[in-house]
């Protein structure tokens, strides 16, 4: 039966979700005629062992293997290659998608060539919300569409590709690449996914601080200035007049840490307060303030490193 959907799911050391991600997309009520792809970018726990035990009972369910760990847009690439079907998804392996979730995505398809869910909670303010429960806001994602639940024609996918060396930020790089060609993205606002991330929160600020790199790096290729990139430039512009002032004799050593501490704070609470509701459970607000602060350091330590990596031949548009 020839196949209208490829369902592609990228996975790196994900035993620990992958389950429920799969269990999900296998059990779409829809009349829709599809596959699922994992690919297994070179994991070193049980995440293949895992979708092998799935697939005695799922001839849908296909498991590709990398070697070794080649990056997200690698790890894509070989799932899209692996099918002729003309439409492809990408849903990330942490990622549990509602039950209709494919059918309600290509309905959608009717005014957009790429549609995404909107993921709760956001990636980067997953492990707080795992260890504090806070209540989330509803939001957008920052970009035209998410890649970690995506439904694309394959025609725009082959106009408009992954990078194959990408290890961070693919997404980002392929909606706004897709927009500069002319491609239709939209988010579907009513279209909830879970992320259940199970990142420790040693493994988030090692994250947020890879993150922090790429997201600088994505500033200077594509010059689109996000909220983001607002909150680092002016806490970068504030620390830096705190040392000026500090070398110069006007503030004593201090007050220059308690200024530049309070300066990191008022970013970081905004940042939580745009994440987390503080009602109707105000102490769980509380904690995921507390968490907050060494992975909101790491990110904006990554971003202001990014300067100093990313070449400067390199800060063009793409």
């Amino acid at each position: 039966m020839a196949l209208d959907v490829a369902v592609v799911v990228i996975a790196y050391n994900e035993e620990r979700c992958i389950g429920q991600c799969l269990d999900a997309l296998l059990s779409q009520s829809t009349s829709i005629v599809y596959e699922v792809i994992v690919v297994d970018d070179g994991s070193k726990d049980d995440t293949a062992e895992i979708v092998e035990q799935r697939q005695v009972h799922h001839p849908r369910l296909r498991l590709l293997s990398h070697a070794t760990n080649r990056g997200r847009g690698a790890a894509r690439i070989t799932g899209q290659d692996a099918s002729d079907s003309p439409w492809i998804a990408f849903v990330d392996a942490d990622i549990v998608v509602p039950h209709n979730w494919l059918q309600r995505c290509m309905e959608e398809l009717s005014t957009a060539s790429g549609v995404s869910g909107i993921a709760q909670p956001d990636g980067d303010c997953a492990v707080i919300w795992r260890l504090s429960q806070a209540t989330l806001r509803e939001r957008p994602g920052s970009v035209e569409i998410t890649g970690n639940n995506l439904l694309l024609s394959r025609e725009v996918l082959n106009q408009v590709p992954f990078s194959p060396t990408a290890r961070l930020g693919e997404d980002f790089r392929l909606a706004k690449l897709m927009k500069k060609n002319g491609v239709e993205l939209r988010t579907i606002r009513d279209l909830k996914v879970e992320h259940r991330e199970s990142k420790t929160y040693w493994q988030g600020i090692s994250w947020m601080w890879k993150s922090g790199v790429d997201a600088t790096s994505l500033l200077f290729e594509f010059r689109a200035v996000r909220l983001p990139d607002i909150a680092w430039a002016t806490w970068l512009v504030g620390l830096g007049a705190v040392v000026v002032s500090a070398s110069l004799g006007a503030l004593d050593v201090g007050r220059a840490i308690a200024l530049a501490v309070a300066l990191t704070l008022i970013v970081d609470g905004s940042f939580i307060f745009s994440r987390f509701e503080p009602r109707p459970h105000p102490m769980r607000f509380l904690g995921a303030l507390a968490l907050s602060p060494p992975l909101m350091l790491a990110y904006l330590g990554g971003r202001s490193v990014g300067l100093a990596i990313v070449p400067f031949r390199l800060r063009k548009p793409i």
